[in-house]
């Protein structure tokens, strides 16, 4: 399957990125879990795999990217392979420039790493013609001062304030007729998913409502990168109701690669379906 792949949603185009991927003990991510009922999911040293993943949108002649991954700077994190969210591009023959919009989750640094790179010992903006578009609510916190270094605001958010490519919205923003952001909050105070419609066809970009397909049938688990697991909860309870009565695909940026799926019960529970 390679590091993408496409998905048609109507007329709507959404191609899954693998911008790096990982693999952790789940407790890690999921503190004081029990994961005996999913060992289908475990390697053979008890570790999940995690994905790393951008979307590509092409949309009502529009291309757009929804997060931009890790970005090339160290990270302490124990990715697998070297980001690659740039080559991954060029292999669709997509350039930096091409792209009109960056939609964003939330502002996390795994999300938000390709913003910009180093030129000249600056950072700066990777996808220049691009208006950024972030949640108000998210900014706000992410700049505060005691939040600036640890959300890599300034590398990968300021930058693109500086350069003024940045739109701060609120709440449902609708992008274009096809896909409208939908609030999910409580991973980040402004963490929202994007609702995409078209022709007919109903599919739900997740970002970091749920982490692993798990959660899907535990949705209960709260991450423990939650900022408020309680609201993240909430959402995470809303959306995946949302996403099975309507039969729509969902596309969630860290269930193993290329993350493109279906709730659906099956024996009482409801499971995370993939597409692969």
């Amino acid at each position: 399957m390679g590091k993408h792949q496409k998905q048609l949603v109507g007329n709507v185009e959404i191609h899954c990125l693998q911008d790096t991927w990982m693999k952790l003990p789940p407790t890690d991510v999921f503190p004081d879990t029990d994961w005996s009922a999913f060992g289908e999911f475990l390697d053979e040293e008890g570790r999940i795999t995690l994905n790393s993943a951008c979307w590509l949108l092409r949309s009502q002649g529009q291309t757009m990217l929804v997060d931009t991954g890790f970005g090339g700077r160290p990270t302490e994190f124990p990715i697998l392979e070297t980001p690659s969210l740039p080559a991954i591009l060029a292999e669709l023959s997509v350039k930096p420039t091409d792209i009109d919009l960056v939609l964003f989750t939330h502002l996390h640094f795994d999300h938000t790493g390709w913003n910009t790179v180093d030129e000249g010992g600056k950072p700066t903006p990777l996808f220049p013609n691009a208006r950024h578009v972030m949640q108000q609510k998210d900014w706000d916190f992410w700049i505060k001062d005691e939040n600036l270094e640890l959300g890599q605001a300034p590398t990968n958010l300021l930058p693109i304030e500086e350069a003024g490519l940045l739109d701060l919205v609120a709440g449902e923003h609708v992008v274009n007729s096809e896909i409208v952001t939908v609030p999910l909050p409580g991973h980040t105070p402004g963490h929202v998913g994007f609702a995409i419609a078209s022709g007919g066809e109903r599919a739900y970009i997740l970002g970091d409502a749920a982490h692993h397909p798990a959660q899907v049938t535990m949705t209960d688990w709260p991450c423990g990168f939650d900022i408020d697991p309680s609201d993240s909860g909430m959402s995470r309870h809303r959306i995946l109701d949302r996403i099975e009565q309507e039969g729509a695909l969902m596309a969630v940026n860290h269930f193993s690669h290329p993350g493109f799926g279906h709730a659906r019960r099956e024996g009482g529970r409801r499971r995370f379906v993939p597409i692969t």
